[in-house]
């Protein structure tokens, strides 16, 4: 049972969840397209681990990206929860229209023998504001 616990412990920082974003702002100046000016290039991942790809262990918390936060047994990697993670950071740019949106889900679960999953959601979005003439 000792050895369970310390087996356990040293595989408790592998199996964490996270939720990050990322935005980009370096454009060419003189970029537009349809009357509209690049802001910025937004992407959003979380990832959590499933028991046998079902049942939620653990995730990302998404209401707090950046941070090293996760929720237990509550699926938080959703597409939702990416857009609204995109969309926060969208706000804080002052971005009027969040266009392309891709969304790429990823499942492993072979470095477990297929007994704990981990899913990875990656979502990316432009964003731009209107050309004032």
């Amino acid at each position: 049972m000792k050895n369970f616990k310390i087996i356990l412990l040293c595989l408790l920082p592998i199996l964490t969840g996270c939720a990050t974003t990322e935005v980009s702002t370096e454009f060419n100046s003189n970029l537009t397209s349809e009357g509209k000016k690049p802001v910025a290039a937004i992407s959003a991942e979380n990832y959590g681990y499933y028991l046998f790809g079902y049942l939620p262990i653990c995730a990302g918390d998404p209401t707090q990206p950046n941070k090293n936060t996760m929720s237990f047994f509550e699926d938080t990697v959703t597409i939702e929860n990416n857009n609204k993670m995109i969309n926060l950071e969208a706000e804080k740019l002052g971005t009027e229209f969040l266009g392309d949106i891709r969304h790429s889900t990823n499942w492993t679960g072979g470095f477990s023998l297929w007994i704990i999953w981990k899913q990875v959601l990656s979502s990316n979005a432009f964003a731009t504001k209107s050309v004032s003439q």
